[in-house]
C-alpha cells in the first residue's frame, strides 16, 4: 500500500516524519511519500499526480485566506472523484502559526497521533464510522 502526504511548504507545522513513523508501525508494508507545494493553488495539481501511483492521499495544508479553504477542498474532490484514489482533505485556516517551540511540538504529537488513528480506520475499520444512536432520556 502506498500513501502520499501532500503538504503546503509555508504551514507552520509539520508533523509528516512523526505520522510516518506511526503509520509504519501500524499498517505493515506501507511505502510512504512526501510532497510539498509551493502554494496551495498547487494541491489538487500535485493530488491528481499522485493519484496515479497512490492508494490513499493525504492532504494538509494551513492557509491565510479562509476562503481559498472550498474551493481548494472541491477541487480536491474532483480529483479524488475523477482517480477514484481516496484523499483525506484537511485545508484548513492556519491556527498554530502563534504558538511557541513547545506548544508545537505538544500540537505535533497529538495531531500525528489523531490522523494516524483516522488513516488506519478510514483504511481498515469501516465500522469506526458508524452513526450511534443516541439516548434520547
Amino acid at each position: 500500500m502506498r500513501i502520499t502526504f501532500i503538504g503546503y511548504k509555508e504551514n507552520s507545522i509539520n508533523f509528516f516524519p512523526e505520522l510516518g513513523k506511526l503509520l509504519s508501525a501500524k499498517i505493515s508494508g506501507v511505502e510512504l511519500e512526501e510532497r510539498f507545494v509551493p502554494f496551495v493553488e498547487d494541491l489538487p495539481i500535485v493530488a491528481a499526480e499522485a493519484s496515479a501511483d497512490s492508494d490513499f492521499i493525504f492532504v494538509y495544508a494551513l492557509v491565510d485566506e479562509s476562503e481559498q479553504v472550498p474551493l481548494i477542498k472541491q477541487k480536491l474532490i474532483d480529483v479524488e472523484l475523477a482517480s477514484k484514489t481516496r484523499i483525506l482533505k484537511l485545508v484548513e485556516d492556519d491556527s498554530f502559526s502563534g504558538l511557541n517551540q513547545d506548544d508545537l511540538f505538544d500540537k505535533k504529537t497529538e495531531l500525528s497521533r489523531e490522523y494516524a488513528q483516522l488513516i488506519v480506520d478510514i483504511l481498515f475499520n469501516e465500522h469506526a464510522f458508524t452513526p450511534k444512536e443516541k439516548e434520547l432520556y
